[in-house]
């Protein structure tokens, strides 16, 4: 798929915004996206000796459980506040500041590659599925995670739903990749066997956000995201206060969709 859009200008809006919240994303946003780790790590069958690479790792939840299974972990984030994180929570791994779309290792390098919600913030997903094809050895595995579309995803349902039905989607933000690409199983599998993928799973995996009113999730996101909560903070102060009235209380399990693919020989099916 062609873009159409700044490139730059989507990486540089996507670096600041998590550099700007990488804290209370790992206090909050991270803590629910994080329940796919596991799920993920199965996924790659991570284990003692597994050599992985966590791509867009964030503060290094995945990674930390990675290294809890015996995994040789390198982590590599755009953020550099993010990377300052996940070093902090695993010393253990190497953890490297760089471009999901341009790593910095050698051809057929590791066993795994892992990636929880990075794809939706990359300005060419097409190229760092390619980039982690190129990474891996023969036989590896790859697994990335993407949001499910509003329409079977009560997150994302609420909140944009909200913005629609008392703000607007039209704002002044660096325009980037269709947020819900990869919730088409088809153009997952589409675009993984181009970059050389093979026996590819599409798989859907709940996520559970502990709050206990609708409001308190509309209030979190400008502080705990780099996307959705910029889109908040552009509504104008009329919208944004009709945003902030109560709003139909929606079911707290969300779902994302995980997609596990092997590197010619081996599928991985997400549980």
């Amino acid at each position: 798929m062609s873009t159409d859009f700044d490139e730059a200008a989507f990486k540089a809006f996507e670096r600041e915004g998590y550099s700007r919240v990488a804290e209370t994303y790992a206090d909050k946003t991270a803590k629910v996206t994080g329940q796919a780790n596991e799920t993920i790590l199965n996924s790659v069958d991570a284990k003692a000796g597994t050599h992985l690479l966590d791509v867009a790792c964030g503060p290094g939840l995945l990674s930390a459980l990675a290294l809890k299974r015996g995994a040789i972990v390198n982590a590599l984030d755009y953020s550099p506040t993010m990377v300052a994180l996940a070093r902090r929570l695993c010393p253990a791994a190497q953890t490297w500041e760089g471009d999901a779309e341009n790593l910095p290792f050698e051809d057929d390098h590791f066993d795994a590659v892992a990636c929880n919600l990075g794809i939706l913030h990359f300005a060419n997903p097409e190229r760092a599925v390619t980039e982690a094809f190129r990474v891996l050895k023969d036989g590896g595995r790859y697994a990335f995670t993407c949001w499910t579309a509003p329409s079977v995803n009560p997150f994302m349902g609420l909140i944009l739903g909200s913005i629609q039905a008392h703000g607007t989607l039209d704002v002044d933000l660096p325009e980037g990749p269709p947020l819900f690409r990869f919730s088409d199983a088809a153009e997952c599998r589409n675009v993984l066997k181009k970059a050389g993928f093979s026996e590819i799973d599409v798989t859907e995996a709940p996520l559970i956000w502990p709050f206990a009113i609708a409001e308190e999730l509309v209030h979190e996101l400008p502080t705990s995201t780099a996307r959705l909560g910029p889109l908040l903070e552009a509504q104008t102060q009329g919208r944004a206060a009709r945003l902030s009235k109560p709003l139909p209380m929606a079911p707290k399990r969300s779902r994302q969709k995980a997609s596990s693919k092997s590197h010619r020989q081996y599928l991985s099916p997400l549980d």
